[in-house]
């Protein structure tokens, strides 16, 4: 049954002219199941993570771009669709042919939302990643071109990267490592291959200690506005501008709030944006303002501190020009 059902699976994505009303069999539902399909037709993955019976924009991102055929046909011809459902509904959830993969699959790519789609090679490779956008499967279409082609380029940049770097003797690294840290300064924490562009900058910094070249600076401002740097870096970025004279304290802050998971680290996250307050220098006013917005927030709510909620909004306020959207409005609410 099972060789019988691949069969017919590769079958349909080897079949023009798909049409809307086929759409439940061109999904594949089984990932492994897809990489062979992948193999064997020479086809990337397009990798849809979806909760079928209750994620409003996944539903909307069907309705409106998967089940035309304009999607269809054009991305059938160079992707097997791959349809990872993460259902509430029992009905939808008997449908799922292997839970505990998807749910394996859904760390292994960081996946933090639905829908998120994610375009890969058949090894797995990520080159890609979007979700829903409005305008229909036609822009959708042409938003994936652009995104395989950059993708696709920048594999192979990361991959001349790491062969380089592989390849240097130690006094040909410097040049190499110059390279990863600026590749990293242009990324984010989604960006393609960027921990690994981030285990680069992490060598520079250990080539540079005393930063001779000023590569160690370079590298710890690209591991902080990439949101890569891990506590070492953290901690050298403090010692290096313990002032904040170079905006790198606001930075590792902004990184603090990002890895709040308790009260203890909320705590601790809600004393670092205080201490900000007390530098002479502030260089980015919307992030120290929208942090102290954000603390005030959670000191109001799970913190039961309401005396410092009122103390941390009015400070925020303070930035009012800055602030994100919609924060000032609301700190104006928790102030009464």
């Amino acid at each position: 049954m099972k060789i019988f059902l691949l069969a017919s699976s590769l079958l349909l994505a080897l079949t023009p002219g798909l049409s809307a009303s086929e759409d439940h069999h061109v999904w594949v539902a089984d990932f492994d199941e897809a990489v062979t399909i992948a193999n064997d037709t020479g086809k990337d993955l397009f990798v849809d993570f979806t909760g079928s019976d209750w994620c409003h924009w996944c539903i909307k991102l069907h309705e409106e771009v998967f089940d035309h055929d304009e999607f269809l046909n054009a991305v059938s011809a160079d992707y097997v669709l791959v349809a990872l459902d993460y259902p509430n509904g029992e009905e939808a959830k008997a449908k799922v042919p292997n839970p505990e993969r998807n749910t394996e699959l859904a760390a292994q790519y960081g996946i933090r939302g639905y829908p998120t789609c994610l375009l890969m090679t058949a090894d797995g490779v990520v080159f890609g990643r979007t979700g829903y956008q409005a305008g229909g499967p036609v822009k959708y279409v042409e938003s994936l071109a652009t995104l395989r082609t950059e993708g696709k380029r920048a594999l192979i940049e990361l991959a001349e990267l790491e062969e380089a770097l592989a390849a240097a003797s130690e006094m040909d690294m410097l040049p190499v490592l110059t390279k990863a840290v600026a590749m990293l300064a242009d990324m984010n924490s989604e960006s393609l291959g960027v921990s690994k562009v981030a285990d680069m900058a992490r060598t520079a910094i250990a080539k540079d200690p005393n930063n001779a070249t000023g590569l160690k600076l370079k590298a710890i401002e690209a591991l902080l506005g990439a949101g890569q740097a891990d506590d070492e870096v953290n901690a050298e970025a403090r010692k290096f501008d313990a002032k904040n004279e170079l905006g790198l304290l606001e930075m590792v802050v902004r990184a603090q709030f990002g890895q709040v998971r308790d009260g203890e680290s909320a705590k601790a996250a809600v004393a670092a944006v205080e201490n900000l307050l007390t530098m002479e220098v502030l260089h980015d006013k919307g992030l120290v303002g929208g942090l102290l917005g954000q603390a005030a927030m959670w000191c109001e709510g799970p913190l039961e501190d309401h005396d410092n909620a009122v103390t941390l909004a009015k400070s925020a306020l303070e930035f009012r020009d800055d602030l994100p959207e919609g924060l000032a409005d609301a700190l104006e609410e928790l102030l009464g």
